[in-house]
């Protein structure tokens, strides 16, 4: 595993002003929502400072909505549906685009840079939207600061790094980070790392990016989280590359992404779907920060192209007659041994797919998902057996390899890549037969208990399905449908201790309809229960978002109002009392006019708690019936205390 930089030189590199980093309207922010306390109208007034920044922002919040959800237009929506991580490390990458797009080095193509950068972030979040290791806001800003450390170097060392790279294009075969770590004690990986984890990243997105140039260095355990991230960055910058390579190693370079993508659970159609939008997206991106972007590559076509042979192996399994059975692939080189198998494997039930090479046999894996794989054991042989074993796919293969002795070295070879059991030529009917019987049995059972496993993980869904009904319900006013009394006083208090832990602004209001029991008394029950749910719908619909309206009595609400000092949440009253006069009862005769009496309050520093809280609003219906009905108090403002 390669060493960590030197942090006391970091340090030193850092002190000078060389590195790059944010600057102006970027900076303010991500030294904001570093901050503890920070609160969303307060960065929401730095972010409009910076037009640009406001439409980049909409922009990258846009693209984590369903398409069939209201756009976002505002920068206090994309803020909610972002998170103050995103947005610090958005600004940061934003930033650094705007400040080094341009640069001495003549031998780094700046444009080039960009370019690839935007589209690794435009991938990494369309990948994360599917393969859930990491927010698709966070791995936006990943992959568009995955290659900092290449910048960073061009601007440290601008005709050092420039000779650099024109001796990498005379020579191909020379490791890039070979020869950064011996011209300048350091190489664009740990720089890069470093400088993400300066900037506040976590260790737990660092460190992916850190490897996933190199993923066989990390060490993951393949099922991890981390392992997932390093996948996605790598499928994301295989994505970069074959947008930007010319036409005619478009095909060459599909291949082993659609391996990848299997290797992360993505069918063939399923990522050449995301491989369409990420090219739609990257020339819309592309215009929004004046990037420079190219036509982008016609994924359906080279998905079709680079898996030709494939389609038809999984079109010959669609169409196979009769129960669906056993899928065997078969590699192998002698023409003898291709034939016995087949015909001993069909003898069996098995439907058999046949190739002799090994980039066809990883395609054909993933066209047709085999059950079994009988493979030679060689170079070959062992390449399609660990690139199997590596996919989530191809951990469930039954694996036979064909050997051309028993020797030691060799079983254990076959055994270490993944191989489950052996046979050594030349191949005899009889042995064979026994063999594939006794792995039809296992096979078999296999199924079984995935299909056993699969009838338990539906229970548990069914299970989990009711017991979240159940818990709505139980905070659920089955009348109006707004959350009841519980629910109620669980969210006062969580709002109360937000309040004071960032000393934050708090109101509360309590909505009493005027008159409710004249109504049940002279049209009867059921025309109440109408007018109740008619006024929960006006008063919900007259609410803002970050509002909350409970249902805590038979004609009582409770509205909560986060963020919301006393004449603010007046405003806020007065809107409640016009929307529940302004829509009449219909009863099917004469019309009703509902009105309501609002009390309001705000939480003061002197307060013992929600209780104080509650008696004040409490106290200010009471007042407003005092007063002739269909009005709002707030005895704070009376006293002078709000």
């Amino acid at each position: 595993m390669p060493q960590a930089i030197d942090m006391k030189r970091y340090a030193q590199l850092k002190a000078a002003g060389d590195l790059p980093s944010p600057r102006g309207v970027a900076l303010a922010i991500i030294r904001l929502t570093q901050a503890p306390d920070v609160s969303l109208a307060e960065l929401g007034r730095v972010i409009k400072g910076d037009p640009a920044f406001v439409g980049r922002l909409i922009k990258a919040a846009n693209g984590l909505i369903a398409e069939n959800r209201r756009a976002i237009v505002s920068v206090q929506e994309a803020l909610m549906v972002l998170g103050l991580p995103a947005v610090r490390t958005l600004a940061l990458g934003f930033s650094l685009l705007s400040t080094y797009r341009k640069g001495t080095c003549q031998g780094f193509d700046y444009p080039r840079f960009w370019s690839s950068a935007l589209l690794m972030a435009i991938s990494m979040q369309a990948l994360t939207q599917r393969v859930r290791v990491v927010a698709p806001d966070e791995a936006f800003s990943l992959g568009l600061l995955a290659r900092v450390g290449e910048l960073s170097l061009a601007t440290l060392y601008p005709e050092a790094f420039s000779r650099l790279l024109g001796e990498l294009k005379r020579n191909p075969a020379l490791q890039q980070v070979v020869l950064e770590d011996q011209a300048f004690a350091m190489n664009h990986r740990e720089l890069g790392a470093a400088m993400l984890a300066d900037w506040g990243v976590p260790d737990a997105l660092v460190q992916p990016v850190r490897f996933h140039e190199q993923p066989d260095l990390a060490g993951y355990e393949e099922e991890s989280r981390a392992a997932g991230i390093v996948h996605c960055l790598v499928l994301a910058r295989a994505v970069a590359q074959l947008c930007l390579a010319p036409e005619a190693e478009h095909i060459r370079l599909m291949a082993p992404m659609l391996r990848l993508a299997g290797r992360l659970g993505l069918g063939r159609g399923e990522f050449v779907s995301l491989c369409e939008r990420v090219g739609r997206d990257w020339a819309e991106w592309g215009k929004l920060l004046q990037i420079r972007t190219e036509d982008a590559p016609r994924f359906v076509e080279l998905g079709n192209a680079a898996a030709e042979p494939v389609v038809e192996l999984a079109q010959a399994a669609a169409e196979a007659e009769g129960p669906p059975r056993m899928r065997a692939l078969v590699l192998a080189s002698a023409c003898e041994d291709r034939e016995l198998l087949r015909s001993q494997l069909e003898a069996e039930g098995f439907a058999v797919f046949v190739t002799e090479e090994v980039q066809a046999a990883l395609e054909a894996a993933l066209a047709v998902q085999p059950q079994l794989l009988v493979a030679d054991w060689s170079d070959e042989g062992e390449r399609v057996v660990r690139g199997l074993r590596e996919m989530r796919l191809g951990r469930s293969i039954y694996v036979i390899c064909m050997l051309a002795d028993e020797g030691e070295t060799r079983l254990l070879a076959a055994s270490g890549a993944g191989a489950d059991d052996f046979m050594v030529r030349p191949l005899h009917r009889a042995p064979l037969a026994v063999r594939l019987r006794a792995c039809l049995r296992m096979l078999v059972l296999q199924e079984e208990l995935e299909r056993e496993r699969e009838e338990l993980r539906n229970f548990a869904a069914e299970l989990s399905i009711s017991n979240r009904r159940l818990q709505e319900a139980a905070l659920t006013d089955p009348l109006t449908g707004l959350p009841n009394r519980r629910q109620a006083i669980e969210s006062l208090q969580a709002e109360w201790a937000t309040a004071m832990r960032h000393n934050r602004a708090f109101s509360v209001m309590i909505v009493d309809l005027d008159g409710f029991k004249t109504i049940n008394d002279t049209h009867g029950h059921d025309v109440g229960d109408m007018a109740l749910r008619q006024a929960a719908e006006s008063l919900r619909g007259a609410l803002r978002t970050q509002d909350l309206i409970c249902r805590t009595g038979g004609d009582e609400f409770l509205v909560l109002c986060p963020d919301t000092d006393l004449k603010s949440a007046m405003l806020v009253a007065e809107r409640l009392r016009v929307a529940v006069q302004a829509r009449p009862i219909d009863t099917g005769g004469p019309q009703i006019f509902l009105t309501a009496s609002v009390g309001v309050a705000m939480r003061l520093p002197d307060m013992d708690g929600v209780d104080a809280l509650i008696k004040c609003a409490d106290d200010g219906v009471y007042r407003a019936k005092q007063r002739g009905r269909n009005r709002i108090a707030a005895l704070q403002l009376e006293s002078g205390a709000g």
